[in-house]
């Protein structure tokens, strides 16, 4: 994927927002202590938050381009493991690898948008892309060349949620458009397993609601995350009233190497939620 730096449009919404995070100049002295922070986080919690990553205005022009693409939006309903593989019928019934949990949301994939959007220039623009692998730490990281998964727009309605899952990516980079009114609650549970062991009796409380393990953030603004496959995590139950963009945005990385849980409750109407 050849490199883009952002347009004129994407650089008068986001100016403002380089400030603060001067990632452009990723070798500047206050763009390696951002980097140091955010790796600190992630080793602690599996997860970075930034605040007020990205302009009100940027969010709301962003969004805006959504809106006029719900209606080619397509929708998922079906039931699926935590884990990649999709029955494991290795495992006895009761085990944590045969639990299935309801995946029900919308999506618009990245032949869909255009290549002007500003969604698609910020995801694609080289200076995120560095900063990423930073954080990440990794020796080399290059954006997907997928011409259908490179940019993933989720869509949740009333009632649509998110399963408990493990990424299996190295790195998964997330941006919420909207956030829920009411609950919008994230949910993951960091480093819940390693290489040697899978923790299954862990995974199994997990679900039964008796572990300590998970962690429960509210969604209430613009968040970017990037997961390293090492925590489980969901996102579920949607419920929101529309309404501009709050003040505040964080920007969220998520380590997913493989070892943690997610799941999410965007408890609104119709929040939007941009992986890459």
């Amino acid at each position: 994927i050849r490199d883009r730096s952002p347009s004129r449009g994407l650089g008068d919404v986001y100016k403002r927002q380089l400030d603060a995070y001067p990632i452009q100049d990723i070798q500047s002295p206050t763009a390696q202590a951002l980097v140091a922070k955010c790796r600190q986080d992630l080793d602690k919690n599996a997860l970075c938050t930034l605040e007020d990553f990205v302009s009100p205005e940027a969010l709301m022009a962003m969004k805006t381009e959504i809106d006029g693409l719900l209606n080619s939006a397509y929708r998922a309903e079906h039931e699926r493991t935590p884990y990649s593989s999709r029955y494991n019928l290795d495992f006895p019934d009761g085990h944590p690898r045969r639990a299935l949990h309801l995946n029900r949301y919308g999506y618009l994939l990245y032949d869909q948008l255009k290549k002007t959007a500003l969604i698609s220039q910020l995801f694609e623009w080289a200076p995120l892309t560095e900063f990423v692998r930073q954080v990440l730490g990794f020796e080399t990281l290059y954006r997907t060349a997928d011409p259908y998964l490179s940019i993933v727009v989720n869509i949740m309605q009333p009632g649509d949620e998110l399963a408990w899952h493990f990424d299996t990516n190295d790195g998964v980079v997330s941006l919420m458009l909207q956030p829920a009114d009411e609950g919008g609650h994230f949910e993951y549970a960091p480093y819940i397993r390693d290489e040697v062991d899978e923790n299954y009796g862990g995974i199994q409380e997990l679900f039964e609601g008796s572990s300590s393990l998970a962690v429960s953030t509210s969604n209430r603004g613009w968040y970017f995350c990037v997961v390293q496959r090492s925590a489980l995590l969901s996102q579920s139950d949607t419920n929101r009233t529309n309404h501009p963009p709050e003040s505040k945005y964080p920007l969220q990385f998520r380590r997913t190497t493989g070892h943690g849980f997610f799941r999410g409750e965007p408890n609104g109407k119709d929040p939007t939620e941009i992986g890459c």
